[in-house]
């Protein structure tokens, strides 16, 4: 989250103008798209977990409030990707771009309630 801030604030929101992946592909980005290319490696890397914690959530843990607060937060991500991709497509419109920063407080929002609420019922 505080990647996509500091990428607006540096004005290189938009130099990678290919989604998803940067015109380089797989390779080392060239300086001109490293920030960019390491915020949506970010994204690629909490998507996997995630998406992978929640499917234990409910294939092992059999934790309904668990599992329900993982799907919350999954969901919430596809449409911060969705959201990305928009962000790119609509080159950087300001309604867009607000959209996915708001997205992205919520789901770190929603990954804290998440932490906090797994750390308790550990406790217990």
């Amino acid at each position: 989250m505080i990647l996509g801030v500091y990428l607006s604030s540096i004005h290189q929101g938009y130099s990678c103008k290919t989604w998803p992946l940067c015109p380089n592909g797989f390779s080392f980005p060239p300086e001109e798209y490293f920030y960019e290319h390491f915020h949506r490696f970010l994204g690629l890397i909490l998507a996997l977990s995630l998406f992978s914690f929640t499917a234990y959530s409910f294939i092992k843990v059999r934790n309904r409030n668990l599992s329900i607060k993982l799907s919350i937060a999954s969901t919430l991500l596809v449409s911060q990707i969705i959201i990305g991709w928009a962000v790119i497509a609509t080159k950087l419109q300001p309604i867009v771009v607000a959209s996915h920063l708001s997205t992205g407080i919520a789901l770190f929002g929603i990954l804290i309630v998440t932490l906090i609420s797994l750390h308790h019922s550990m406790k217990s």
